[in-house]
């Protein structure tokens, strides 16, 4: 168990760095993207309630008491990390609506896992909950897939949407989302078998945690180039400009009235600065010219 405490103790300890490097990652950002930010304090709210998940195995020895009972409070710790990195990626990705959807559905699939454990805990007045470990780890398979399927759905449509809308360079969206996205998807593969054999959790374990590493890494390499542009607007600001559009239509003086959303507001700001840089640059052509 020597060997257990030591890879328990690693994961602690990165965990733990990494929510510091999510929390310090803000320092250096060009732009203060308020989605991005609030995905950025998700993930290190995540990383540390893994990091805390490891400490109690290290402190209350809970995998030593027998690999059921490891299982289960895997699956009690690891199913709302899941729900919380799932959530900082479809919070950029995706609206508003989607986004609480999303919420309501994680939580109810929380609800039963916790339901399932308290039966099991009542039946067996103990740890060993005996058959209902099948039934949590059918219930977080069920929820990791769903976790899955959400982000490649809104990935995908994101992708779709901005080259639609705007025509912007997708570069930054391939980095993030194609490399680490596919790691963490790896990295769910994996999770139910690593939490039920302990000789097979010293290989997958160290492979999971690189893919949250990497995933994290690519994740703040985001910040210090996405842009509000890039991000999906409101629905309340797709309202704005059909209104808008309308009072243009039936000929309504709006001159005084019309407000400009803060999408719009930005892609007017990025717009005059690349001009202001492209009015310099020829300037300084035709002087060395003359």
């Amino acid at each position: 168990m020597k060997s257990l405490f030591i890879l328990q103790l690693v994961c602690c300890v990165i965990t733990a760095m990494l929510a510091l490097q999510l929390a310090m990652a803000s320092l250096q950002v060009r732009w203060k993207v308020w989605r991005y930010e609030i995905s950025r304090w998700i993930l290190v709210a995540s990383m540390l309630f893994f990091s805390v998940h490891y400490l109690l195995q290290m402190i209350h020895g809970l995998r030593a008491q027998g690999t059921d009972v490891g299982a289960a409070f895997n699956i009690l710790f690891y199913t709302p990390v899941a729900f919380a990195i799932t959530l900082s990626i479809i919070n950029i990705e995706s609206t508003g609506n989607k986004v609480r959807r999303y919420c309501l559905r994680g939580m109810m699939a929380y609800i039963l896992i916790a339901i399932v454990f308290v039966i099991g805990m009542f039946k067996s007045q103990s740890l060993h909950i005996g058959n209902m470990l099948y039934v949590m780890l059918g219930l977080f398979v069920a929820s990791m897939a769903y976790f899955i399927l959400i982000i490649r759905k809104e990935t995908k449509a994101r992708k779709q949407k901005l080259m639609e809308n705007f025509g912007i360079d997708l570069i930054p969206y391939v980095r993030y989302s194609q490399a680490s996205i596919i790691l963490l998807y790896f990295a769910a593969g994996l999770l139910p078998v690593a939490i039920l054999f302990n000789t097979l959790l010293y290989i997958i374990g160290p492979l999971i945690l690189l893919s949250v590493i990497f995933f994290v890494h690519t994740f703040i390499a985001m910040g210090y180039y996405i842009t509000p542009k890039e991000v999906i607007p409101e629905e309340n600001d797709a309202e704005a400009k059909v209104t808008e559009a309308e009072d243009m239509k039936d000929g309504k003086n709006t001159h005084g009235t019309n407000i400009l959303t803060a999408n719009r507001k930005m892609e007017i700001e990025l717009a005059l600065k690349n001009g202001v840089k492209r009015d310099f640059i020829r300037t300084m052509k035709l002087t060395s010219i003359r």
